[in-house]
């Protein structure tokens, strides 16, 4: 009921909560620092698979073990985030030291406190759980620090496989204390 009602206040053009999906409750955490390997990429939402095969190809190649699970930063505002023709960067965290080659950058990142929620659901229903989420930040007087990062907890096979249904992503916005 809840969130029919929060679907009215901010008219949202997608539903909040689709059969099969689930959300939960928001938590707030600290993420430490972390060097990571990367490759930035500006195009659709659906084209971050091909880049992260790209970032796997790399890995493999140079042999650089993944310290971490991968995850997806945008590097535009939370409201501005547009899935037809986005700008973000793939990040997979490495030890100190990795060097990179190509296209593929390493990086420090600072620690940050988040906001995160966990969604299990399909790829294509992550709009709604982002709208669903600013919603909640908006209401609970939490702005947005920075751009959100999706970590991918389960996720496609290196072949695609896998049940869509089944892949959980945390979000993670950045917040100030």
């Amino acid at each position: 009921m809840a969130l029919c009602l929060l679907s009215q206040a901010y008219r949202f053009s997608v539903p909040l909560r689709r059969v099969g999906s689930r959300m939960e409750a928001p938590q707030r955490k600290h993420v430490p620092a972390q060097t990571v390997a990367c490759i930035e990429h500006k195009g659709p939402y659906d084209d971050i698979p091909g880049v992260y095969h790209q970032l796997y190809a790399w890995a493999r190649q140079a042999r650089v073990r993944p310290a971490g699970p991968a995850f997806t930063r945008f590097l535009v505002s939370p409201n501005k985030v547009n899935w037809a023709s986005g700008h973000f960067e793939v990040c997979l965290p490495v030890a100190r030291g990795t060097a990179g080659s190509g296209d593929v950058h390493v990086k420090d990142l600072s620690a940050t406190d988040v906001l995160a929620i966990v969604v299990q659901c399909p790829y294509s229903q992550m709009p709604a759980h982002y709208a669903e989420f600013l919603a909640w930040l908006d209401i609970e007087g939490e702005a947005p620090a920075g751009p959100p990062r999706e970590i991918y907890l389960v996720h496609p096979g290196a072949d695609g496989s896998g049940d869509p249904k089944a892949f959980r992503t945390e979000i993670q916005f950045p917040v100030s204390d």
